[in-house]
């Protein structure tokens, strides 16, 4: 929730806010879309659809999640302008019948999704495990793969989206949210 209400402070030099929207997919064995991007109405109606929220347990099928989390993107995604981000909580742990998610990973980032892996259990610090999360991760995986634990991680996260959306203002030549984000990175990333 921190990630979102951050990002939702962000001002443009105009005093418009930077347009952000969140959805949240839970998944085990099947996935639950606990809230869509069409269904984004701010960050308080998000921390208030998400509190209620029942962990539904029974393994961890990851592929399903990302193969709904990139139809998600496809269908309700605002366009070229938007920057396609997924935080990806797991503990790293697959259910044995799990289907190909290297695949499934593959092609979201084809589709432009940037992946931060985050550990959640203790499970997730052992090395096979991490050896996963770390293919799961965008490039580098030293800004796209952290654990729940590490110190700082929003501030960690933050810092990586900024620095995306400046590549992404050097490479278009129109971008909304440019300037917010060259003056959050010249800040040195002290959001509100």
């Amino acid at each position: 929730m921190d990630v979102v209400d951050r990002l939702q402070g962000l001002r443009l030099q105009t005093g418009r806010r930077m347009s952000t929207r969140v959805a949240l997919l839970q998944y085990s064995s099947h996935v639950i879309p606990e809230q869509t991007f069409g269904q984004w109405w701010g960050a308080q109606n998000f921390r208030a659809r998400i509190t209620p929220i029942v962990y539904i347990g029974h393994g961890t099928y990851t592929t399903y999640a990302i193969t709904n989390m990139t139809k998600m993107y496809l269908d309700e995604s605002s366009g070229a302008g938007s920057i396609r981000v997924a935080m990806l909580l797991t503990d790293g742990v697959s259910h044995p019948r799990n289907p190909d998610i290297f695949a499934a990973v593959a092609d979201a980032k084809n589709q432009g999704v940037r992946f931060f892996t985050l550990g959640i259990t203790r499970a997730a610090n052992e090395p096979a495990n991490v050896a996963q999360l770390r293919l799961l991760a965008s490039s580098p995986a030293s800004r796209y793969l952290h654990n729940l634990q590490d110190a700082d991680i929003m501030d960690k996260v933050i810092h990586v989206i900024v620095k995306v959306c400046l590549r992404q203002r050097r490479e278009r030549t129109y971008w909304p949210c440019a300037r917010a984000c060259r003056r959050i990175s010249q800040a040195g990333v002290s959001l509100p």
